[in-house]
């Protein structure tokens, strides 16, 4: 037990500098996202922005945040070379690495994780409850002490997911040397692991408290009906105009979120030391617009197996996750308790640490049956079985919200008109038809970059990006990794943005047979 002290230190305080960080930069940025006026086109345009920038940073898997931030202030990111081409221990390339570099990542992902939650939270809240309380104070009392609270159940929810990544994940810690439990599992342990090592970390007592208070969390009785998105913007009394600070807030937060770390991206792609010739040789250090685009444009030829893995993985996990949500999700949504029992095992699932997850299924392939042992070595089903302990309840989260945003007389009547069957092919297909493909594009993303839970079970010779930045990054990252990272970020952007602008309530005609 001694051995594990150390390690266990260390994720302790990782996880408080985490929520420290999430919850400063996540709990502003939420207050400034409130005091944006919805009717004005300023307001709605910085708002926008603020949904795409933390949906983004949220999608992007860890293993892309350490690659973009690591081209920006890492060991040969552009923001710490001089211009003589040597590395300056000065500003960001003194202090830019170990505990610090893992907390900024982490508690960058918690701050959109908070901020989304936080603004939702507060979002809902009917404008009766927030006109009784203007009358003790203006907005921002307002806002910080009645609004704030009735919400706590939601940021505390997220603060505690920001912790539990912090804990879980291990592709950032492991490459700025940081211990946690996770790395020193992965380290020491993953191949011949003891049952004390699993023990120390799975930490079962905690995982299943912690699911225990997330449930009671997110099923607390609520005193006021809950809105839905259309009318939280009519009835939670939005601003008339939108206050300048919080303008600035929004856009320089969400900025850092995951527009600095992309043109960081950029800017290594085109980052390049120059030798000048003769004697008295003397190097200089800049950035080509021509290197930047020629970097960018071979990366697709250059990279296309490990593209082409990672569309493979990504979409067949999905098209098995969507199915097997959906069906969840629909048998959960007239059955509380059995509902509270998926909700707890989706909890669970997300909280086992990804090399745990693959060990799991390493050993359930080396049962002596016949197949298991050449579906390990040749396919992969193995690889995406691990992948589906994330992707499948990201995917049922999603869809069983959208279950709840429907329509309940519509929804009773349904019931009496069609089989369970029917009803999911006739109802809820069209009304979940949005909520259908952002869960399958969901289930996609997180596949595509869940790197802990892929190593230990992919086959030979198949690399995917995120593994293949896990190999790379830990000697720098240079112009190969920022153009390998620039086109998936890229892509998970474009999903984001696709799916902010593409959430409007459907419509469905009930037709009797």
């Amino acid at each position: 037990m001694l051995p594990w002290i150390r390690p266990l230190l260390l994720t302790l305080q990782l996880m408080g500098w985490c929520v420290l960080i999430a919850a400063v930069l996540g709990l502003l940025l939420a207050w400034s996202a409130s005091n944006l006026s919805p009717r004005r086109p300023v307001g709605r345009l910085v708002r926008l922005y603020f949904l795409c920038s933390t949906l983004t940073c949220l999608a992007i898997p860890m293993i892309l945040h350490a690659t973009a931030w690591e081209s920006t202030a890492g060991k040969f990111g552009w923001m710490t070379f001089s211009q003589t081409g040597a590395r300056t221990y000065t500003g960001l390339g003194g202090w830019y690495s170990g505990m610090i570099a893992s907390a900024w990542i982490h508690g960058l992902v918690g701050t959109a994780l908070v901020a989304l939650a936080t603004w939702y939270g507060t979002s809902r809240i009917p404008a009766a409850v927030v006109d009784q309380g203007r009358l003790d104070g203006g907005r921002v009392w307002n806002w910080w002490r009645i609004r704030l609270p009735i919400a706590m159940p939601w940021v505390g929810t997220a603060l505690l997911a920001t912790g539990i990544l912090a804990a879980t994940e291990m592709t950032v810690v492991d490459l700025y040397g940081v211990r946690t439990l996770a790395d020193e599992y992965y380290l020491f342990h993953s191949a011949q692991p003891s049952m004390i090592s699993i023990l120390m970390v799975l930490v079962l007592p905690a995982i299943f408290l912690i699911a225990a208070i997330s449930l009671w969390v997110m099923h607390r009785p609520r005193h006021f009906q809950a809105l839905t998105v259309g009318q939280m913007q009519r009835e939670t009394g939005s601003p008339s105009r939108s206050h300048p600070f919080a303008v600035a807030v929004v856009i320089g937060l969400s900025t850092l979120l995951f527009i600095f770390p992309l043109a960081g991206l950029v800017v290594k792609a085109g980052h390049e030391v120059i030798v000048s010739p003769g004697q008295d040789a003397a190097t200089t250090v800049g950035w080509s617009f021509s290197r930047t685009v020629q970097t960018l444009a071979r990366a697709p030829l250059e990279f296309r197996r490990e593209y082409a893995w990672t569309v493979l993985l990504a979409v067949g996990v999905a098209a098995v996750c969507l199915p097997v949500a959906w069906i969840a999700a629909s048998i959960a949504r007239p059955r509380f308790r059995l509902g509270r029992f998926f909700d707890f095992l989706s909890i669970v699932a997300v909280l086992i640490p990804g090399p745990i997850v693959g060990l799991v299924i390493v050993h359930l392939f080396a049962f002596p049956i016949p197949g298991l042992r050449r579906a390990y070595n040749e396919t992969l089903v193995p690889t995406g079985l691990a992948l589906m302990f994330r992707a499948l309840p990201v995917a049922y989260w999603i869809l069983r919200a959208g279950y709840r945003g429907l329509d309940q007389p519509l929804w009773d009547t349904a019931r009496l008109d069609f089989s369970w069957g029917q009803r999911m092919w006739r109802i809820d297909r069209p009304l979940l038809a949005k909520p259908l493909l952002i869960a399958a594009l969901a289930a996609a993303v997180v596949a595509s970059g869940d790197v802990p839970a892929t190593l230990p079970v992919l086959p030979p010779g198949v690399v995917t990006v995120g593994t293949r930045l896990f190999g790379l990054l830990h000697s720098g990252a240079r112009y190969q990794e920022a153009a390998l990272a620039f086109w998936y970020i890229v892509v998970i952007v474009v999903i984001c943005m696709l799916a902010v602008l593409g959430c409007r309530p459907a419509a469905v005609k009930i037709k009797h047979d």
